[in-house]
């Protein structure tokens, strides 16, 4: 029997050491030595060192002078990245019809002006939710309505916007595409001298833990059920919304702060 165990408890420690330790280790030198910043989620910072986000996920921008990137439909909130997930929406679906209409009428409502053909990508999400480029077109159709926001020369925008264009994987794979963000960053460096915009002033979408937060103090303040969770996005500041019932049957709307954890809204319905 023990001729039997020995060998196999001896595979068992030696296959766990190099499969659980030394390559993982080995794994983990390699990277950081030669693709540090891959390994650590190609974050991008500013000057302080901050992360503002991350070339590989997309984030949700709103206000008419920036760039707006690729809808997202991650669920609670878009560009939740960990929730990468499309609509999964079909092309005869009326909620995917219903969506692409608001899409593009709020695209006219900020840029009133605009009648060139809208590009499939600015009205459509894409299967991850997380897509942090558009194509040249979409950033081209965004021109003109971040020009006068900015009270920008055209051409001078045009040119930020081919500076940041990226060509073919190698090459030879994909589309011509625009990181959102890098843009974004580079069109507030080049106004900021004029004082026409002030910093970067996005932020990261909220996190699993900010999200709790705010949960426990909503329920501390207004004991009961939550009926319903929203996250919202005004403009860069996330905020989650709660519809609460208390045990006498009576409604509570409260609107809380991801950012500070603060409560700044509480409504009896």
């Amino acid at each position: 029997m023990l001729s039997y165990l020995k060998p196999a408890v001896m595979m068992l420690l030696l296959l766990t050491l190099l499969t659980g330790v030394i390559y993982p280790a080995l794994v983990t030198v390699f990277a950081q030595t030669a693709y540090a910043d891959t390994a650590n989620g190609s974050l991008i910072k500013d000057q302080q060192g901050n992360p503002l986000g991350s070339s590989l996920i997309g984030q949700a921008f709103t206000d008419p002078k920036y760039f707006w990137g690729r809808p997202s439909a991650t669920s609670p909130y878009p560009y939740n990245s960990g929730a990468s997930s499309g609509s999964n929406l079909g092309p005869t679906n009326p909620a995917l019809v219903e969506a692409v209409k608001t899409r593009i009428a709020t695209l006219h409502r900020v840029d009133p002006g605009n009648n060139a053909p809208i590009p499939v990508d600015l009205i459509t999400a894409s299967g991850s939710g997380l897509d942090p480029h558009i194509s040249p077109a979409a950033a081209e159709y965004q021109v003109n309505r971040i020009a006068k926001v900015r009270k920008m020369d055209l051409e001078k925008l045009r040119d930020l916007v081919r500076t940041h264009t990226e060509g073919l994987q190698w090459g030879l794979f994909g589309e011509p595409r625009v990181n959102v963000l890098r843009l974004n960053l580079a069109l507030n460096a080049k106004t900021a001298t004029t004082s026409e915009v002030k910093g970067p002033d996005f932020s990261l979408p909220p996190s699993k833990v900010d999200i709790e937060i705010c949960r426990k103090k909503a329920l501390l303040e207004h004991p009961g059920a939550i009926d319903k969770e929203r996250i919202l996005d005004r403009l860069g500041q996330f905020l989650v919304e709660y519809n609460i019932q208390d045990p006498d049957g009576k409604e509570w709307q409260v609107l809380c702060d991801l950012k500070s954890g603060k409560l700044i809204r509480e409504q009896n319905e």
